[in-house]
């Protein structure tokens, strides 16, 4: 990742994004491949809100949204939302900004790096994580923030956009799905009072809950049994490493997209402090995700492999074949399970 030259987590950066956003009129819209409800979320909530000061807003996908997260594109009327692949060749000829959001990572955004570089001096980024890239001149960041959908929310209060149903569902979306529903050690007096807002505002947590959470399909299930049916554990049961291959998906009928929420499954257990998921991609590469619920950085690990993400999720990808791939990342977890004992 790119060290930044300056800090982007200050109110004179806050300042620079409202008013580079106040004045855009022709605004591309990008998130992280595979994107979560906060990714998703923060989107559509970002796109309402230009669109609601005057601007032109186009929706960029890199990956099929899942099922059971496209209501949060849905709905949204007069602004488009395209497909990257489709759409790459146009879509710097008639923007003025490229506004990212969950992610100053270009790896994260691999497909539209080359374009995104080239076009460098139009991007804008809103972003909660650790690892960034300095993507572009104009970037707000705060990683005490526990979800991007709460930086968004401080764009709309400043811009004087009304708080209504559709935009409190879709930053409700996010704050929830980046919090776990308010049981990660991220959560905040401030992450609380923003969901009682919207809360008040409209959104219902409990319809909220069963279209992102319940509303899956049986390939899902099956793909979970293949993932725990393949945990392997190191360090006297602290790690947890869990492999999926293109076989196991084709079997099961399940998509990428529903590998969300599988790494979370070994930390039930009370010795586990690190899990991952290790999922090998067509081309021969290998996704990692990892989840750490004690004092060990998985975002620094990741970072070690060019990825990286935040303290306690992180994630990268690395050369395969997946067993090779599975050792290193075992090393690397093991050497920091190593030093956490050293330091505590």
């Amino acid at each position: 990742m790119t060290t930044l030259h300056e800090r982007t987590d200050t109110p004179a950066a806050f300042d620079r994004l409202v008013e580079r956003l106040r004045a855009a009129r022709k605004v591309v819209i990008f998130t992280h491949q595979r994107p979560d409800p906060d990714a998703l979320g923060s989107q559509a909530a970002a796109a309402l809100v230009l669109q609601r000061i005057g601007a032109a807003v186009t929706i960029v996908n890199f990956d099929p949204v899942a099922p059971q997260y496209r209501m949060l594109q849905d709905g949204l009327d007069g602004m488009a939302v395209v497909d990257f692949a489709a759409a790459a060749p146009g879509l710097e000829n008639d923007c003025d900004t490229f506004l990212c959001v969950d992610t100053c990572s270009y790896q994260q955004m691999e497909p539209a790096r080359t374009l995104l570089e080239r076009q460098k001096d139009k991007v804008v980024a809103i972003d909660h994580h650790v690892s960034r890239d300095e993507i572009g001149p104009v970037l707000y960041t705060d990683t005490r923030a526990a979800a991007c959908v709460e930086l968004v929310s401080r764009v709309r209060k400043i811009l004087n956009v009304p708080l209504d149903v559709p935009l409190a569902e879709r930053l409700l979306a996010g704050l929830v799905a980046d919090t776990g529903w308010f049981r990660f050690d991220n959560v905040t007096s401030a992450t609380f009072a923003l969901a009682s807002v919207l809360v008040a505002a409209g959104a219902q947590p409990a319809a909220l809950y069963q279209k992102l959470m319940q509303n899956e399909t049986p390939s899902k299930l099956a793909l979970t049994q293949r993932a725990l049916a393949s945990v392997q554990w190191d360090a006297g049961y602290r790690f947890a490493c869990m492999v999926l291959t293109p076989r196991d998906f084709q079997e099961t009928g399940a998509t990428q997209s529903q590998t969300e929420y599988l790494v979370d499954l070994p930390m039930q257990v009370g010795t586990a402090e690190v899990a991952a998921i290790l999922t090998e991609m067509p081309d021969g590469r290998v996704r990692a995700s990892l989840r750490s619920k004690c004092r060990v950085n998985v975002s620094a690990i990741c970072n070690t492999f060019g990825g990286g993400g935040h303290v306690r999720a992180a994630g990268c990808r690395l050369e395969g074949p997946l067993a090779q791939a599975r050792a290193r990342i075992a090393a690397a977890v093991e050497r920091a399970l190593v030093d956490d004992v050293k330091s505590a």
